[in-house]
């Protein structure tokens, strides 16, 4: 009897400290994508995936001190992975190029439009699933897209008929799809990279580092690099705060999340994502919204976490962020907000797992 309680005090203390957890990264990437919002509102939208992505890369870095875990990294030691490191550089690069693109679309289209539309790349994710891994779509999960697509259109009606961060809002809408590919696609190849066994913090690294250097390149080719000279200090510091948020305190939130929660349920919390993005746009950033546009963003987080909760999930399938920065896409993936295909989380009873 004893046992029995003190079992079901632990197991609903894992639950509400898992839901903390969830609720924690949702508040990470709700700052990431104002913050990453208001460092371009007055900066050049080319500063920001540097910043973005850097303290995700310092802190794959720190992950591999910990137990050896570099000596994946090392060519010479027999822990060296070669070329079983490559998905993670093309993971890295792909997504980059979605970063780009999801900055741009923030500076034009406002985190009302981008963010909604960024929710996507996991309908993205697992359409790539499907073509490359194999992974399967249930007929229920079309039911979710349809929801998701039906969202996205009363998004793009009630904007039409409101009052938008600029005319190019439309062109936002479009570019904010081009992260949502590119981090979806950049989840499943880190996924790919992850079954041949490479350890996670090693692939962050090199996904993360890749991004990194692509970024400054661009800088460098285009020269762009004294875009930082000419940023205004709030604009700077957004914009790193937007990296920290997303990339460091959300990523961590997240990992932790799913180690005491189911991942359906995981997913279902960060379905609030894009809603508290829309009203912390609205009080904090002053951006347009009306009801039609709310019920846009609330149907389109509706199907993504309906397609989301019946996907099958692989039991062992790697964690991948979502660059919903699932880039630690989270990764969002490997990208910004979100994240990707999830293993089952142990069961926080003794000696029990969850099917």
């Amino acid at each position: 009897m004893i046992r029995a309680t003190a079992q079901t005090i632990a197991r609903r203390s894992a639950t509400f400290a898992g839901e903390l957890w969830a609720l924690a990264a949702v508040v990470g990437y709700t700052g990431s994508n104002l913050f990453g919002r208001a460092g371009v509102a007055l900066g050049n939208p080319v500063a920001g995936p540097l910043l973005r992505d850097l303290p995700s890369f310092l802190l794959g870095l720190s992950l591999l001190s910990r137990a050896g875990r570099y000596r994946q990294l090392l060519p010479g030691r027999s822990a060296f992975q070669g070329a079983k490191l490559v998905p993670f550089v093309l993971s890295g690069a792909i997504s980059v190029i979605g970063t780009f693109a999801f900055f741009f679309s923030l500076s034009i289209g406002g985190v009302n439009i981008a963010v909604p539309v960024l929710q996507t790349q996991l309908l993205w994710g697992a359409l790539f699933g499907w073509l490359l891994l194999g992974e399967r779509v249930l007929p229920r999960g079309v039911f979710g897209i349809a929801v998701t697509f039906a969202g996205l259109c009363v998004l793009a009606v009630g904007q039409s008929r409101g009052t938008p961060v600029s005319d190019a809002w439309f062109t936002a809408l479009l570019l904010a799809l081009v992260p949502a590919v590119a981090w979806g696609l950049s989840g499943v190849i880190w996924r790919r990279g992850q079954m041949q066994g490479v350890e996670r913090s090693a692939g962050m690294t090199v996904h993360y580092g890749t991004s990194v250097l692509v970024s400054l390149s661009f800088l460098i080719i285009a020269r762009q690099l004294d875009v930082y000279r000419a940023l205004g200090w709030e604009s700077l510091v957004s914009l790193v705060m937007s990296g920290i948020c997303g990339g460091v305190i959300a990523a961590f939130a997240m990992f932790t999340a799913i180690k005491l929660l189911p991942a359906a349920t995981v997913f279902v919390l960060n379905g609030l994502t894009p809603l508290l993005t829309a009203v912390g746009g609205a009080w904090f950033l002053g951006e347009y919204v009306n009801p039609l546009m709310w019920a846009g963003i609330a149907l389109t987080s509706l199907g993504v976490v309906v397609f989301q909760v019946t996907k099958p999930v692989r039991v062992g399938a790697p964690v991948v962020p979502a660059d919903v920065p699932a880039d630690v896409p989270a990764a969002g993936a490997p990208g910004a907000p979100g994240a990707a295909t999830a293993a089952p989380a142990s069961d926080p009873r003794p000696g029990r797992r969850r099917p």
